[in-house]
């Protein structure tokens, strides 16, 4: 089932976003079955929404390459959200 995956990161920043992305998204393309990503800055620090696939996907891209960049950048540990998708318009 597609989800909607959003990431608070508390007192993350737009350079902590960029060196983690890079890392993430290699050559600038979304991984494989993905539908959308962004970022940008919330209340309380920095947030990111994806749409990917499925929660499994995800858990398994997070251990693979999210949480490793993490850590390398010294960020704090980020707050994930999981919600099904209903509906996603693009132009």
């Amino acid at each position: 089932m597609t989800v909607v995956v959003t990431i608070d990161v508390p007192n993350g920043t737009e350079e902590q976003y960029e060196e983690i992305a890079g890392k993430m998204f290699p050559e600038g393309k979304l991984p494989e079955g993905w539908l959308l990503h962004l970022a940008g800055p919330s209340t309380t620090g920095w947030r990111v929404v994806n749409v990917v696939p499925s929660q499994e996907k995800f858990v398994d891209f997070a251990r693979e390459r999210l949480l490793p960049a993490l850590e390398e950048a010294g960020d704090a540990t980020p707050q994930l959200t999981f919600s099904p998708l209903h509906r996603l318009v693009l132009p």
